[in-house]
């Protein structure tokens, strides 16, 4: 699940710049390679994911700088708001790319489940559904952002991650609302809840970047509030459920691992080998609690649906 170790990746900010980027080695170096590029003999794989000369350059020296250092035993440095990975068939960053990937097919493995186990007369089996959709959006436009970097990614990747979050949140509030004695939600709470939110969403999204620079203080101080309230709830809601439903202890274990998992981004550090830095290394202990999220929203939903089914008959 992406959503209290979400908060460390906004907390750790990328800046617009860095102190690598500012450096006289650096734009000595970018200057002189961009008087040498040639677009057209890039290899296939930089010109699918974007590379242009300027973004090239910048990729090149900071790498040959970082190896120079490297072996040196000197400081390493940020460029332009990253550490210099090794570049893998074009992919900025290779380790994200397949954490992310693995995130988003463990999510579909999730809503495969849930197809195959929940009826759709369940009623959060769409909510969940939509939920499930999201998350692969969201994981596709990680994957297409750690690919390559650009502005757009970057807006859309913050988007759809505060949109996950915002999600959940709605999911969680509907899940823990009154039920009559046939299982439905009282009192339209659905759109009680989700129109607030879908407001609140459009704030955010007007004040993420549309229309300005992003602001990266606002962005984080938002899926805070969000994340954290959508943690407490279902924490609150599972230790109250603790002897009743046993599959809460996995949601609970989600929020431990998550909160644990947190500790790889504070830890910010080069990448090992030029692949695996901290938030490489935060996607790849994702997969695993992602896999443990969905396992619990089955069972949720099966254990619902049985016990109304009995209260009915």
């Amino acid at each position: 699940m992406r959503i209290l170790v979400l908060l460390a990746t906004i907390a750790i900010l990328p800046a617009l710049s860095s102190y690598g980027d500012q450096t006289h080695e650096y734009r000595e170096c970018v200057t002189e390679k961009m008087r040498a590029c040639d677009y057209n003999s890039f290899d296939m794989s930089l010109k699918i994911f974007g590379w242009d000369c300027l973004s090239d350059c910048q990729y090149r020296c900071a790498d040959e700088i970082t190896d120079k250092r490297q072996s040196r035993g000197l400081q390493l440095y940020q460029y332009n708001g990253r550490w210099a990975f090794k570049r893998w068939f074009g992919l900025q960053e290779p380790a994200s790319v397949l954490f992310s990937f693995l995130n988003g097919f463990a999510v579909f493995l999730g809503i495969s489940n849930l197809v195959a186990k929940v009826p759709v007369t369940y009623v959060l089996f769409h909510t969940w559904l939509g939920y499930g959709i999201v998350c692969l959006i969201t994981w596709f436009v990680s994957f297409i952002f750690h690919a390559k970097d650009t502005v757009t990614t970057e807006i859309l990747d913050y988007l759809g991650a505060s949109t996950m979050v915002m999600l959940s949140l709605y999911c969680m509030l509907l899940r823990i609302s009154g039920r009559d004695q046939y299982g439905k939600i009282k009192n339209k709470l659905n759109y009680k809840y989700g129109l607030p939110i879908l407001l609140l969403f459009l704030y955010h999204a007007y004040n993420l970047g549309f229309y300005k620079k992003i602001d990266y203080g606002y962005n984080m101080r938002f899926n805070v509030l969000i994340g954290v309230t959508h943690h407490c709830l279902l924490l609150g809601w599972g230790l109250w459920n603790w002897n009743y439903r046993p599959h809460v202890k996995k949601a609970v274990t989600v929020i431990v691992g998550s909160t644990l998992a947190l500790l790889l981004e504070l830890g910010d550090f080069p990448p090992y080998y030029g692949v695996f830095d901290a938030h490489a290394l935060w996607h790849a202990a994702t997969v695993p609690l992602t896999m443990l999220w969905w396992s619990f929203i089955v069972d949720d939903c099966v254990f619902e649906t049985n016990y109304y089914k009995r209260k009915v008959i």
